[in-house]
């Protein structure tokens, strides 16, 4: 078969609070800097309004649908740099909230998946409705993505591969992961990593929010199959850092190949 690398660029900033033109223009520079073979974009939890808990009102006054202008712009944008998008944004449906990941194709093809696990030490599970489907496995590139949200990361029968196909290559976390729980981040990141065969990538922001929560610059990762850290090239810019990749599929290949651990594994099922 042919292999064919796939370029990531995660962008970490500091989110602008509650202002999406802000993060716009953010996201938008940093994808002006970022390397011009970029396959995939990996923006972070809520990047454009930041992780909001204070009240459902003030959720509900920045939430939007799919077809609003959240959406229409990171669709113009993958359009404009041949690239996808991945992330999550602040959603309703009529009246439910949602903490809602996004893949937007630069052929305008979306996929969307709402938050499966709801962080209650923060409150999210008081403002935001719980997802009611299974993470998706996205099909990119002859790359098979699947998408997780930052709490998701815990759970690990959650992120399972399905191991009689290996049905995803990456899975892809965004997030907003605290300076306080920098350890059990990169730990979980590189377990999920390890036990699934398969490239991790975690995207984080920086920065502090209103909330006085501290978020620590430079803990976006990619990890590889072995539960290892994959080198990085950094470009800054005004608003934070563009951490680019390239993943190596035919690597990845042969390591399934050469140590099949998929074969041995347990079978697990899931309710929702």
């Amino acid at each position: 078969m042919g292999y064919k690398s796939l370029n990531i660029a995660i962008i970490e900033y500091d989110i602008a609070w509650a202002d999406k033109m802000a993060n716009f223009n953010i996201v938008g520079e940093a994808m002006a800097k970022m390397p011009q073979d970029t396959d995939l974009v990996i923006l972070p939890e809520m990047f454009s309004t930041g992780f909001i808990t204070e009240s459902r009102e003030k959720a509900a006054s920045l939430a939007e649908r799919n077809t609003q202008s959240t959406i229409n712009w990171l669709q113009e944008v993958a359009a404009a740099h041949n690239v996808a998008i991945t992330g999550s944004f602040l959603a309703h449906t009529a009246s439910q909230l949602y903490n809602r990941a996004f893949f937007i194709e630069p052929n305008g093809d979306d996929t969307f998946y709402d938050k499966r696990h709801l962080f209650r030490m923060g409150g999210e599970n008081e403002i935001y409705n719980r997802g009611v489907t299974f993470a998706p496995v996205v099909r990119f590139r002859g790359w098979n993505i699947k998408l997780v949200v930052c709490y998701d990361l815990r759970f690990p029968a959650w992120c399972r591969n399905n191991f009689n196909k290996n049905a995803y290559d990456l899975l892809a976390v965004v997030a907003n992961w605290p300076r306080a729980r920098q350890h059990p981040w990169h730990t979980l990141l590189a377990a999920r990593a390890i036990e699934n065969l398969s490239y991790v990538c975690g995207a984080n922001r920086s920065g502090i929010d209103p909330y006085k929560v501290d978020y620590s610059s430079g803990s976006s990762a990619l990890y590889d199959f072995k539960g290892m850290p994959c080198s990085t090239k950094s470009i800054a810019f005004g608003g934070g850092n563009v951490y680019s990749y390239a993943l190596d599929r035919q690597a990845l290949d042969n390591f399934r190949e050469k140590f099949p651990a998929w074969m041995d594994a347990d079978l697990t099922s899931l309710s929702l």
